[in-house]
C-alpha cells in the first residue's frame, strides 16, 4: 500500500471545502441540511499550527466561521435560542418585534414597561421561536440561524396524516423560507443539523423543496492523520507500531471518538497501545452501528484454510490489487455459493484479515414501524462508506434478496430497500474500498439485478471438499486448534470422510481431542480419529446438498474458478438421482461448455 507522506497543518474535510464553502460562495441556497457527523471536530479557521485550539468542535467551528459581521443564533428545542455574542440578544428582540424601543419622551411608566420587556425571556416553543426569527430574517441582512436536531422539529413519519398540526406549521415554514428571494437577497442563512437524514422528513429532503443536502462522513485517512499530528505530536510508540498503523486503526471513528479513545488508552498507559484502541473502537462501533451489523475482528488468513487454492489464487490477485491501488483488479462485490459448511466465511474473514479492512456482517435491516426500514438502510449505507476500507458479509443473501417479482405484501418496502441497496452496490465510488460478498446456499433464488456483473462481478462454487481437499483441511484443523496427534499419513481418514463438508471435519477433530483428553493424555491417535469418524452423523441432507451444488455451478461466470473436479462431481449427483430436473441443468451445463 502507497506510504502516506504526514501532514504539518490541519487538513479541512472535502465536504467542508467542496459542499459547503460551495453554497456559501455561489448562494445556491439559504437553508442548508447538514447530517452525518455533526458532532465532528474541524480545524480552528483562525488558528496557527501548534496552538492550541487547533480543532474545534462543529458548533464552535460555525460561531468561528460566521461570526464576521453576522447575526448568529442557534436553537434546539430544550436550551432555546441563544446567540454568538449577547448584544445580538437585544437586536433580535427589537427586530422580531418581541420587544419595543424605548419610548424617546420621559414618561416613567412606558419607560418601566420597556425595561421589563428587556428583562423578559425568549420563548423556547418552537413554533413561537421560529415565528421570530421568520421576521428577522425576512427583514435585517446577514443573519444565521443554526438549528440543532432538526429532526425533533420537523420528524419524519410514516404518513402525513400523523404528523401534528404544529409540526406541519413549522415544516411549512422552513420550506418557506428555502424558496424566498428576499431572504437570499439579504444574504442570511438557516443550518439545520441532525445526525441521521432519515429523521427529518421527507417533506424537507425532496428535490423540488430548495434545502440544500450536505454529508458530513466520517474523517479520512489524511484527515485522522493530521489530526493526530496537530492534536497528539509526537506520540509514543511500542516497538513494531507506526503511525501509520495508528492511522488505519482508527478508521470508521470520528475524531471526537479518536479523541476519546487516545486519551483513555494514554491514561492506562505512556505509550499507545494498539490493540487496547482496536478493543475500544470495536466498542464505539458496535453502540453506533451494533443494531445493523456485527463487528468482527478477523483472525485468521489465507495459509489458515484448507484446500480451495484455485479461489486463494483469484484472492491473491484481489489483494495485490488492494495492496497496489489498482482497484481495477478489485471486483465491485462477489457472491459465494454452495452448501453450508464449505468455507464462505473463513473465506470472507480471510480476505479481510488479509486485506487490513475492517470486516463487517449484514443484520436483517427491517422493522415493524413504517418508514424505519428505510432509514435503517440509509444509515446502513452511510455506516459502509464510512468504514471503508470495509469487506462486508451478506450473509444468508437467497432469503434477505429474495427476487422482486415475489409477493411480500409490505407496501413496497421490500422493492425500496431494494432499490436502495442497488444503488450503493452500483456506486463505482466503492470499488476497491467497500466490498460486498454475498453468501448463500441458492442462487437461483437471489434477484437477478444482485447478481450482474457491476454488483457481484464474480459468482464462485464452494463445493463440499474433494478427496484432495480434505486432507489440507484435517491439517488445518489440527493445527488451527492446537490438538495432539502422532498421525501422519491422513489418507484413511480422508477416504473415510467422503461427503462431509469443512466444518463437519472440523468437529470431527475437536470431537477427537475430548475422546483423547479422556483416553490418552490429549494426544490424537489414528484409532481414537477413525472411532471419532464413525460415531459422527452428518446433519445435511444430501438431496439439499445436491441441489445447492448444480444451482451453484450454474450460477458460475468464470471457468476458471470451477472447482477442478466438476465433471466427477456432476456424475456423482446424476448416479444418486436425487435431484428433480437434473437433465435440464446437466443440458445448461453442456451448453456453456462447463461439461464434456
Amino acid at each position: 500500500m502507497a506510504k502516506k507522506q504526514p501532514l504539518p497543518f490541519p487538513v479541512f474535510p472535502h465536504w467542508y471545502l467542496k459542499d459547503l464553502v460551495g453554497v456559501l460562495r455561489d448562494r445556491k441556497a439559504q437553508v442548508v441540511l447538514l447530517y452525518g457527523d455533526v458532532r465532528c471536530f474541524l480545524p480552528n479557521p483562525t488558528s496557527r499550527p501548534g496552538e492550541k485550539e487547533s480543532y474545534l468542535e462543529f458548533p464552535l467551528f460555525l460561531r468561528k466561521a460566521l461570526e464576521n459581521g453576522r447575526m448568529v443564533l442557534f436553537y434546539d428545542i430544550a436550551s432555546g435560542i441563544q446567540f454568538l455574542r449577547p448584544e445580538m440578544e437585544a437586536v433580535f428582540k427589537q427586530e422580531s418585534g418581541f420587544q419595543t424601543p424605548a419610548p424617546a419622551g420621559g414618561d416613567p411608566i412606558a419607560l418601566a414597561r420597556a425595561e421589563l420587556q428587556q428583562e423578559k425571556e425568549l420563548p423556547k416553543d418552537p413554533e413561537a421561536c421560529l415565528r421570530l426569527m421568520d421576521r428577522v430574517i425576512k427583514n435585517t441582512d446577514k443573519v444565521t440561524i443554526v438549528i440543532r436536531s432538526a429532526h425533533f422539529l420537523a420528524p419524519h413519519v410514516g404518513s402525513q396524516g400523523t404528523q401534528m398540526m404544529n409540526e406541519r406549521v413549522i415544516i411549512e415554514r422552513l420550506r418557506n423560507w428555502s424558496m424566498d428571494q428576499d431572504i437570499r437577497s439579504r444574504g442570511n442563512l438557516v443550518f439545520l443539523l441532525t445526525d441521521e437524514v432519515a429523521k427529518v422528513t421527507e417533506e424537507l429532503r425532496q428535490g423540488n423543496t430548495g434545502v440544500y443536502q450536505i454529508y458530513i462522513p466520517k474523517p479520512t485517512f489524511e484527515e485522522r492523520l493530521a489530526f493526530l499530528l496537530t492534536c497528539h505530536h509526537p506520540p509514543a510508540f511500542p516497538k513494531g507500531i507506526t503511525l501509520e498503523m495508528l492511522v488505519h486503526a482508527t478508521q470508521g471513528l470520528s475524531l471526537r471518538q479518536m479523541q476519546e479513545i487516545l486519551d483513555e488508552t494514554r491514561r492506562h498507559s505512556d505509550a499507545l497501545n494498539l490493540s487496547a484502541i482496536k478493543k475500544a473502537k470495536r466498542k464505539v462501533l458496535v453502540d453506533e452501528y451494533g443494531d445493523l451489523m456485527d463487528i468482527v475482528e478477523p483472525a485468521r488468513g489465507l495459509e489458515d484454510i484448507g484446500g480451495l487454492e484455485h479461489i486463494k489464487t483469484f484472492l491473491a490477485e484481489v489483494l495485490h490489487g488492494i495492496a497496489s491501488g489498482d482497484h481495477r483488479l478489485v471486483p465491485m462485490g462477489i457472491t459465494l455459493t454452495g452448501p453450508p459448511g464449505t468455507g464462505k466465511t473463513a473465506i470472507v474473514e480471510a480476505l479481510a484479515y488479509e486485506a487490513g479492512f475492517n470486516f463487517v456482517k449484514t443484520k436483517n435491516i427491517r422493522s415493524m414501524w413504517l418508514g424505519e426500514s428505510e432509514a435503517r438502510m440509509q444509515k446502513l449505507v452511510y455506516a459502509l462508506r464510512d468504514m471503508a476500507p470495509v469487506v462486508v458479509m451478506n450473509d444468508e443473501a437467497d432469503l434477505a434478496e429474495a427476487q422482486r417479482d415475489s409477493p411480500h405484501g409490505d407496501s413496497g418496502v421490500s422493492e425500496r430497500l431494494m432499490k436502495m441497496w442497488m444503488e450503493f452496490l452500483s456506486d463505482p465510488k466503492i470499488r476497491g474500498q467497500v466490498l460486498v460478498i454475498n453468501c448463500t446456499n441458492r442462487p437461483d433464488r437471489m434477484d437477478a439485478a444482485l447478481k450482474r456483473s457491476g454488483r457481484s462481478d464474480e459468482i464462485i462454487l464452494l463445493p463440499m471438499p474433494s478427496r484432495e481437499e480434505r486432507d489440507p483441511i484435517f491439517r488445518v484443523m489440527f493445527k488451527r486448534h492446537q490438538v495432539k496427534t502422532d498421525i501422519t499419513d491422513l489418507t484413511p481418514f480422508v477416504l473415510a470422510t467422503s461427503g462431509m463438508s469443512g466444518a463437519d471435519i472440523e468437529q470431527v477433530v475437536l470431537r477427537a481431542h475430548r475422546l483423547a483428553s479422556r483416553e490418552n493424555d490429549g494426544m490424537v491417535t489414528g484409532e481414537i480419529l477413525q472411532n471419532t469418524i464413525g460415531d459422527f452423523i452428518p446433519g445435511d441432507n444430501q438431496q439439499q446438498i445436491d441441489m445447492m451444488t448444480m444451482a451453484g455451478l450454474l450460477a458460475c461466470r468464470s471457468r476458471r474458478l470451477l472447482p477442478r473436479c466438476t465433471k466427477e462431481m456432476v456424475e456423482h449427483i446424476c448416479a444418486r438421482g436425487l435431484v428433480p430436473d437434473m437433465d435440464r441443468m446437466v443440458n445448461q451445463l453442456r451448453a456453456h461448455g462447463l461439461l464434456t
